[in-house]
Formats: C-alpha cells, sequence, structure tokens
C-alpha cells in the first residue's frame, strides 16, 4: 500500500474523529468532563474496571497522567476507586452510576447526530459506509500494534 494512502487515512480519520466526539464544553451531556476523561470513562466501560498503570497502558499516556485524570473524575463522582480484594495495595477504578448515565447520555446524543448526518446519504451509501467501518474495525481488533 503506498504511503500517500496511509497518510490519507490517518488524515480522514483524525478529521472525522475530532469532529464527532468533540464535546463542547458548555454542552449539558458534557458534565465538565473533558475528552481526555472521557477516554477513561470509555475504557472503564469496555473493561468493566480496570488498575491505574492498566488505564496508562490501554489509552497510551504516562502513569501520571492516567492518576491525574482518574482524580478528577472520582472528585466529579464519575469514577470510584476499588481495593482490590486480593492485595489491596492495587486500586482499581471502575464507573459509578453518574459516569455510566454520562456515558448513555453520550451515546444517544451520538446517535442522534449519526441519524441526523445518514439522513443526508442514500441507503445504499450508508450501507457501503457500515461495510466499510466494519472491515476498518475487524482491521484494527486483528492488529497487534493498532
Amino acid at each position: 500500500m503506498p504511503h500517500g494512502a496511509a497518510r490519507q487515512l490517518d488524515q480522514l480519520f483524525h478529521s472525522v474523529l475530532s469532529r464527532f466526539y468533540t464535546i463542547r464544553a458548555k454542552q449539558p451531556a458534557a458534565g465538565g468532563v473533558t475528552l481526555a476523561q472521557m477516554r477513561v470513562l470509555w475504557t472503564l466501560e469496555r473493561e468493566g474496571s480496570a488498575l491505574l498503570g492498566e488505564v496508562a497502558r490501554m489509552l497510551c499516556v504516562s502513569n501520571s497522567t492516567a492518576t491525574e485524570l482518574s482524580d478528577r473524575l472520582v472528585r466529579g463522582g464519575f469514577a470510584k476507586r476499588r481495593a482490590e480484594p486480593d492485595d489491596r495495595r492495587r486500586v482499581a477504578l471502575c464507573l459509578t452510576p453518574k459516569g455510566r448515565a454520562l456515558l448513555a447520555q453520550f451515546a444517544r446524543l451520538r446517535t442522534e447526530r449519526w441519524e441526523r448526518v445518514l439522513r443526508k446519504l442514500s441507503e445504499g451509501e450508508v450501507r457501503r459506509l457500515a461495510g466499510s467501518l466494519a472491515v476498518v474495525a475487524r482491521l484494527l481488533e486483528k492488529s497487534r500494534d493498532a
């Protein structure tokens, strides 16, 4: 695959994701949570709970950054710390009901946004888009370095 195609796909994905997943600070769904903090919440939603070091690794950030993000989420009531039963020195982070509600509200807003955007496409275009994204998702899931 030509290097130019990889660069073009990178730019397209960056453009789509940065526009689509932007959380306006004054938007009620944001709940005062930044995009970086939302990444932690999405990780916790996917994993159930995670040690802070695991959060840092999954998000490709330093342990201190993961701790800082987590501290803000805990102070905001979106996440809580829980000592691991087998080793109380190890602390896991998990979602609170408030965190789950925020994620659900944001998911509803994303769905509504997709519905507005997809109305501009034909059924065939929507099917092709969904098929293409499914291929990309499978490739990324199988890729070790994605």
